[in-house]
């Protein structure tokens, strides 16, 4: 498996939640950063492409690859390598856009409560 070549997008994210949330220790929960992808990679013979983003949470300093779709003939094991290598590839990138972007574009979490039992 091999990636040919990789694209962001759109510009980076801000993904903001409350503090209430961000002192869970929750990475679900805590502040991030994304940017979407699109790839091309090679497996055997066939070249094809597939839609993805890399987060980085704030908090933690931790970046994490997500490949929202299936892909054709990738199983668990060989989507751990593929992440990994779209992580090398992405992750200098990544880091430019956010120190480049002179706009950010924000989205902000409020209160996650449940709904009452008499409400529809």
């Amino acid at each position: 498996m091999k990636i040919s070549s990789i694209s962001f997008k759109e510009p980076p994210v801000y993904h903001e939640f409350p503090p209430l949330y961000e002192g869970l220790g929750l990475p679900e929960l805590s502040s991030f950063i994304q940017q979407r992808f699109e790839f091309a990679y090679t497996l055997g013979k066939v070249e094809r492409t597939g839609l993805g983003s890399i987060r980085f949470y704030k908090r933690q300093g931790d970046f994490e690859v997500l490949i929202p779709d299936k892909l054709p003939g990738v199983g668990p094991i060989k989507l751990g390598n593929l992440k990994a290598m779209l992580m090398e590839e992405a992750k200098t990138a990544f880091i430019e856009n956010i120190e480049s972007e002179p706009e950010k574009r924000k989205v902000y979490y409020g209160e996650f409560r449940r709904p009452r039992k008499d409400a529809e």
